[in-house]
């Protein structure tokens, strides 16, 4: 399966966005794909670090890192400077 990344601090990720929903952003992890087939994630509102937003870490099966119709769940791919500034700061914290 092709799968199309970005680098930021030396990882391999994937950005996405949807519409209506809590998790409007999701960030997969590309560098550890486990014997399942499993690829770590977070998924996060855009203000992740506030009590009434939401961020959450978690696991989804690489092959539903692609596009709606084609076997996966997220609406479209974005790159990870159109984040809003505190999913970006989730993210580092992940990656460090």
């Amino acid at each position: 399966m092709r799968r199309k990344h970005e680098v930021v601090n030396g990882h391999k990720i994937s950005v996405w966005e949807n519409k209506n929903v809590i998790d409007k952003y999701t960030v997969v992890y590309l560098d550890e794909v486990d014997k399942d087939l499993n690829v770590p994630y977070i998924g996060m509102s855009e203000h992740p670090f506030h009590p009434q937003g939401f961020g959450q870490n978690g696991e989804m099966k690489i092959y539903n890192v692609q596009y709606k119709g084609r076997g996966g769940c997220f609406d479209k791919r974005i790159k990870f400077a159109d984040l809003p500034e505190d999913c970006k700061k989730a993210v580092m914290q992940d990656l460090t």
